[in-house]
Parts: structure tokens; sequence; C-alpha cells
């Protein structure tokens, strides 16, 4: 009896750890507890304290087929390296632009896109804040013009009760 087949589950899936089912996928540990959680596949932790999760055999088929094209392509690429033939090495006094460079210099540009970008927002926020602590200000300015008047009211000379009033 094939292996695959003793270890099935109900409607073809198979239960599985999370070590065992990165290594059938060809995944790391990280990505497979990904891929549970994203296909909401079930999990049950066992009396040894081992989580087992139920992966229908669709799922493992598929890793199967990109691990072995994965295999393929490495082993293609390895054998081609050995086969050829580089050719031979030529002096020259320019060396062209160098990749590395170029790359690097497109990186930094990048960079000082989003430095601009960022200081520009930095500039925008401390306006704003300058902004605001203005209105502040202002707000307590008439705060304690009303609690000076308020206090004056309120400790002024007394008046009869009636004649408050007529006011």
């Amino acid at each position: 009896m094939p292996a695959d087949i003793s270890l099935a589950v109900g409607d073809g899936a198979r239960r599985m750890t999370y070590a065992e089912l990165a290594e059938a996928r060809g995944i790391s540990l990280p990505s497979a507890r990904r891929l549970v959680l994203r296909h909401h596949w079930p999990r049950q932790t066992g009396n040894d304290g081992i989580v087992r999760v139920t992966v229908p055999l669709t799922a493992l088929a598929r890793g199967a087929e990109i691990t072995a094209f994965r295999v393929t392509t490495t082993a293609l690429a390895t054998s081609h390296a050995i086969d050829t033939v580089s050719p031979p090495a030529v002096a020259t006094t320019d060396p062209g632009p160098d990749p590395m460079t170029a790359t690097l210099s497109l990186a930094v540009d990048s960079l000082r896109e989003q430095l601009a970008i960022a200081n520009g927002r930095a500039n925008r926020a401390e306006r704003r804040i300058d902004e605001l602590q203005d209105e502040l200000t202002r707000e307590r300015c008439r705060a304690a013009a009303l609690g000076r008047k308020l206090i004056e009211v309120l400790t002024g000379p007394r008046v009869p009760w009636w004649r408050r009033w007529f006011r």
C-alpha cells in the first residue's frame, strides 16, 4: 500500500506538521504557517504538543510540481555553466558603464526623490503646527479676557436682584 494512501484522511487530505508541509512544498517554515492561515486549513495540537494540519492532496501535488520545476531549472543552469566557454578577456582603455554603478545611481536618485517628498511633508507639518500654536494663543487670550470680565461682573458693585432684570 503506498504511503500517500495510508496517510490520507477524509476527502483526499493528509495530516502533517508545519515542517513536513514546508519540506513537501519546498518553502520555508514561516511560509508554511502563512499558507495554512491563508487557506484556513484545520489544525490540531496533539498530546505531544506538535501541531498537525490537514492539507488537501491537491495542494501537495502543486507544491511537488513547483519543487520539481525549481530542481530542473537549477540543474539546467549548473549544467550549462560547466559546458559554456567564456570568451578571452580583452583589455580596453574604456571599461564602459559599470552595471553596479548604474544600479546604485538609480537607487540614490530614488532615495533623493523620497527625501524631497518627506522634507516637503515635514515643512507642511511644521507650518501647520505654527498655525495651530498661533490659534491656541489667540484662544487663550480670549479665554483670559472672558475670565477677567466674569470676575469683574461677579465682584462688581452689589445691585439689588430686581435691578439686574432691567439692565
